[in-house]
């Protein structure tokens, strides 16, 4: 009997990318596909108009025209698609979508294969095309201005640059796993950010003087030395080499362009072979029991709880304190502080909005801190508890007390992240003042219960199971990933709308009346949602506890 051939490369993409579209858009029996994959369509659509702007953007005619700025901005845009890339799953909590072995174990696929298709099935998702509209647009605007020789070349070192982006993507992801599922992941997060903190006060800040000259006498009074060392600096990192090659296409150099992509297919292999072996230490401890806290009669959490309902509180408070993603994602608002000083964001921001500047920067990174600690966990709240859940449902206790507690408990962590990002912003830059810190916590408080009211509902109409060893995760459908956007935007409105309103010269008390009113709408919103949401608890409490104890 002839064995069954096994499914070649593109075979496995196919299929893989396939699985990964129905897992995202959550489909099933009865589902609209073809609402699902307009949704799933419309979420890419911000490319249009990113690839579109940066397309006009360089055949601008001073852009045009110039010997320099052509290959600054496209050096730039390699550089920033790069970073945004390869970070992006850290900024929002993805780190656990991608370890993937154990989901298809059973399929003809070896690791290495899987690893590399998975790879290449992540740059046709919806987000892969928003963070490379920019980079596409002005490619495509520089070509048409500069003739590029070799055209096939040239779409052949763009897929290779996309590759190297994806490649060190699983780097940094599989890296972060593996410190994740140490137990003493806290400390080492701890301790890498006292490095990095340390680290980052050594290195001298970037000199922003030229923002200055730009402002009293426009871009031809700018040192063009300045833009052409950047320009090379920039070419010379990996992330630059793709633009640097088009440059040389331009100029007809085929053999420098081809130095340039075999480096990229050097620095592409390397990042799969150390993520390859970061994904293998991953799974080979997987299995040993995570981070946990030793237990002893003598110190017992539960042992002064004198109600049923503080005894939820403190449970859900102990299982987000030991959430090894939590860690994670209370550390990212203090690096992306710390990366601001250290690029000089600071004085950019304040060109551009004056005496208002510490009042966005802080309330951003404050709303930042307080949406991804509050959002990553209400708008699946239930996934945590797996087959706790059915404990919790067999036990003499009110479902609805858990939902409470657990919107408590997330309300007040988000508020707790925003308070201790907002102190040491004011610490760490010696900048703003006591109004700028009063509107980025009450903006806070706007966005939190709108974030919450939308969680509840998405957590029972969307609910997945989420593995604690981080070894597995169902995805969050698209739609209730869009959903919990739209939310988010619509809780952070007021403290935009407040501060454009403001301008240039800083809030005032009006600023922060306006932002008190819409968090006290907000408020009452939430609690007007909230006994709808428990009677919708206590309708489809079978269907959550099915699918967050599925296996």
């Amino acid at each position: 009997m002839n064995r069954v051939a096994a499914p070649g490369f593109f075979r496995h993409l196919w299929l893989l990318w396939g699985l990964r579209l129905d897992i995202g858009l959550n489909q099933g029996p009865g589902r609209n596909r073809f609402m699902a994959v307009a949704a799933f369509l419309l979420s890419s659509a911000p490319a249009w108009g990113l690839g579109v702007t940066f397309y006009g953007l360089m055949r601008l005619k001073p852009i045009a025209e110039n010997g320099v700025w052509p290959f600054f901005i496209l050096n730039l845009l390699c550089f920033v698609t790069s970073a945004v890339w390869v970070t992006w799953p850290l900024m929002s909590a993805g780190v656990d979508d991608h370890s993937e072995l154990s989901r298809y174990a059973p399929f003809p696929i070896s690791p290495f294969r899987l690893l590399i298709a998975s790879t290449v099935a992540s740059l046709f998702e919806p987000r892969a095309l928003v963070f490379y509209a920019p980079l596409t647009g002005a490619a495509l605007g520089f070509a048409s201005v500069h003739p590029v020789r070799v055209k096939w070349f040239a779409v052949l070192l763009y897929v290779l640059f996309a590759l190297l982006n994806a490649a060190w993507s699983r780097v940094a992801l599989h890296a972060v796993l593996n410190v994740l599922r140490e137990k003493h992941s806290a400390q080492l997060i701890g301790g890498g950010f006292l490095l990095f903190l340390g680290a980052a006060s050594l290195i001298p800040p970037i000199d922003t003087s030229w923002l200055t000259a730009v402002g009293e006498g426009g871009v031809d009074k700018l040192d063009m030395a300045i833009i052409l060392d950047a320009t090379i600096a920039l070419a010379r990192v990996p992330s630059g080499f793709f633009g640097d090659a088009l440059l040389e296409l331009s100029y007809g150099y085929r053999r420098n362009a081809l130095v340039n992509g075999v480096g990229m297919v050097f620095f592409t292999l390397m990042g799969l072979g150390i993520a390859y072996a970061l994904l293998m230490r991953f799974h080979r401890n997987v299995g040993r029991a995570g981070p946990s806290v030793k237990e002893s009669g003598d110190n017992d959490p539960f042992a002064r709880t004198r109600t049923t309902y503080t005894t939820l509180l403190t449970r859900e408070a102990l299982d987000l304190w030991r959430n090894p993603r939590a860690r994670l994602l209370a550390s990212v608002p203090f690096v992306l502080a710390i990366l601001m000083k250290l690029t000089s964001g600071r004085a950019l921001f304040e060109y551009l909005l004056g005496a208002s500047v510490d009042a966005w920067l802080m309330g951003g990174l404050c709303i930042y801190g307080a949406v991804v600690m509050a959002s990553t966990f209400s708008q699946n709240t239930f996934a945590y508890d797996g087959h706790g859940l059915a404990m919790l449902i067999a036990a003499p206790v009110e479902l609805g007390d858990v939902l409470r507690a657990k919107n408590v408990v997330q309300g007040t962590a988000a508020g707790a992240m925003a308070l201790l990002v907002g102190l040491f912003y004011r610490v760490y830059f010696g900048k703003g003042s006591a109004l700028d810190f009063l509107c980025a916590m009450t903006a806070v408080v706007a966005v939190v219960p709108v974030l919450l009211a939308a969680g509840n509902f998405l957590s029972l109409y969307f609910p997945v199971k989420f593995h604690a060893s981080l070894k597995r995760r169902d995805k969050l459908p698209l739609t209730a990933s869009m959903l919990g956007i739209v939310a988010a935007s619509v809780g952070c409105a007021p403290f935009a709308w407040a501060l454009r309103f403001a301008g240039k010269s800083g809030p005032s008390g009006q600023t922060l009346a306006m932002i008190a009113l819409c968090a006290a709408f907000n408020l009452i919103l939430y609690r007007s949602l909230l006994p709808l949401a428990l009677r919708l608890l206590g309708q489809r409490r079978e269907i959550v506890l099915r699918a967050v104890t599925r296996e």
